[in-house]
């Protein structure tokens, strides 16, 4: 299903939608890009909610005696910035 959006814009931002909407750049229509636009602000979203998570279960860790080695916090970090890269390739 899909709905419309009546949205207002500057001048100056709308020159600048026509220029990345000219079918000849990566989007043929300003609904196109709007939706792409949308769809990486919702990809950021996500990341930042995932980094929250991983913070709070850290202050649990923390609040609870749990204290890890250098080498399980590198290890630790490594799998946490994998799974953002992940993330973002999606």
């Amino acid at each position: 299903m899909t709905s419309s959006l009546h949205v207002s814009l500057p001048d100056e931002m709308r020159a600048y939608v026509d220029l990345r909407t000219n079918g000849k750049k990566a989007f043929a229509t300003p609904s196109e890009y709007v939706r792409a636009l949308i769809r990486i602000d919702m990809e950021k979203e996500s990341e930042r909610l995932y980094v929250f998570g991983e913070l709070l279960k850290s202050v649990e860790d923390i609040k609870n005696g749990r204290i890890y080695s250098a080498e399980e916090v590198e290890a630790r970090s490594k799998s946490f910035l994998d799974e953002i890269g992940k993330q973002d390739q999606k």
